[in-house]
């Protein structure tokens, strides 16, 4: 599966890069390249590298014990590298699911304690997603944007409010949820004729993370509250890293939008990316943020401007956790037999009850 999924990041990766290129650049690309000013470049490469350490912050906040934490900020950001390469091979949630709550159990975190953590890191960005409803009366009001954000509002808001709705479901009526998702898992059984055995092997795991999803969020909400607050504030200073990138490289061009404008731009185009169903995100990424561009410059500069970002936000994020997950891989001779001999991630020791080993 994971090596399935790498092929086709790579090759959907290239393909709608390479268009992208064909499409975008002619004889006068290479003018407006000329004109990029590289005393910018050192900015980008700091947020690039800073964006990870933010984001670490949100998993070392959530696995403190008092006033200390059981992981330090270097490892939570290695940690979440490699989870963003696993993203790019198997959809997003699911496959950085699964790696987070395993690494962060082998740093000596109690099994339930790295499910809660790994849980509550993939809810609290979707919850951040309201933001985006006073960020739209905000854009509302632009004369200048009406009709664009008319149809990005309608692109953008069945998506985020199916899935808080299923979140608001899954906290308050998790046995209608249960009874959903075997309503469509026995259906699926019978229509793909699985074995019996195996389908109600599914239909169990699948009724545990939902028990885990809500009870976790309710034992954090009652005695971690400001614990959760915190982990947003990193999570969301992460994002604005990433759109303060796609600014420096239009700064870098010679091209100066309205600050706030261009963060509120990304903020709503924030979900299309996160719930993004291809492997990384490809296609869906370059596509979202060729728009963005498209905003402030002209065309025969955007294709590059699109893979810079992309190189920097998702490339070489993926070739460091690729570094740093081989590494593991040397040393851990169990996560290796189930990546690699096996082809699976780590589920079946993740979808367990949530007690102490």
């Amino acid at each position: 599966m994971l090596a399935q999924g790498f092929s086709l990041f790579v090759v959907l990766s290239l393909a709608v890069m390479i268009g992208i290129l064909l499409w975008t650049t002619d004889h006068e690309t290479w003018h407006y390249l000329s004109r990029f000013q590289w005393f910018f470049i050192p900015l980008i490469l700091v947020l690039a590298v800073l964006r990870w350490f933010l984001d670490g912050m949100a998993f070392v906040t959530m696995a403190k014990h008092g006033s200390e934490s059981s992981i330090s900020i270097h490892k939570a950001a290695i940690i979440r590298l490699e989870g963003t390469l696993v993203s790019s091979v198997v959809p997003i949630l699911v496959g950085t699911f699964s790696m987070h709550a395993y690494l962060l159990h082998k740093q000596k975190l109690r099994l339930h304690e790295s499910i809660a953590i790994t849980v509550l890191r993939s809810m609290l960005p979707v919850f951040l997603f309201l933001l985006n409803i006073p960020i739209l009366f905000y854009m509302r009001s632009d004369p200048n944007g009406g009709k664009f954000f008319t149809e990005f509002i309608k692109t953008i808001s069945l998506p985020v409010v199916g899935v808080i709705v299923f979140f608001i479901y899954a906290l308050f009526y998790p046995e209608k949820i249960k009874s959903w998702a075997s309503r469509m898992v026995r259906w699926y059984g019978k229509h793909k004729k699985k074995h019996i055995d195996r389908v109600v092997a599914f239909e169990k795991k699948l009724f545990t993370e939902i028990d885990q999803f809500s009870q976790v969020f309710w034992e954090y909400l009652r005695k971690k509250k400001m614990m959760m607050v915190e982990a947003a504030f990193w999570i969301c200073l992460a994002f604005i890293a990433d759109y303060l990138i796609a600014l420096v490289i239009l700064w870098g061009f010679g091209y100066h939008p309205p600050f706030l404008k261009a963060i509120a731009i990304q903020f709503l185009m924030r979900p299309i990316i996160y719930f993004a169903m291809t492997p990384g995100g490809a296609g869906i990424w370059e596509f979202t943020y060729l728009g963005f561009f498209s905003l402030y410059m002209p065309q025969q500069i955007i294709g590059i401007s699109v893979l810079i970002w992309r190189l920097l936000v998702t490339y070489l994020p993926c070739v460091a956790g690729a570094f740093f997950l081989a590494k593991e891989l040397n040393h851990d001779a169990d996560l290796k037999a189930m990546i690699i001999d096996r082809g699976e991630l780590p589920d079946e020791e993740l979808g367990m009850s949530g007690e102490n080993d």
